[in-house]
């Protein structure tokens, strides 16, 4: 019975760490972005003309970002909709 149990858990669990697992990727990416836009700003206050070159960079972690985020979201929705079956 007790084994009954560990292995009817189990998915849950699993299904939980995916998303946990995704949400830390997320958090990831939005600390690189904020990062970014720190040493940006921290390079435009110190006179450097060319601190656009952190623009790319800003753009290509915007985009982590966002994958990370709709990957954390699409996960999350299809544990409710598993859930509500």
């Amino acid at each position: 019975m007790e084994y009954l149990r560990k292995t009817l858990r189990r998915p849950a669990v699993r299904h939980r760490d995916d998303a946990q697992s995704l949400l830390e990727v997320f958090g990831e990416a939005v600390q690189e972005l904020v990062k970014l836009h720190e040493q940006q700003f921290l390079a435009i206050l110190d006179g450097d003309t060319d601190a656009s070159r952190f623009d790319v960079l800003i753009h290509y972690a915007n985009e982590r970002k966002q994958n990370a985020k709709y990957a954390y979201l699409q996960r999350l929705e299809t544990q409710v909709t598993g859930q509500t079956k």
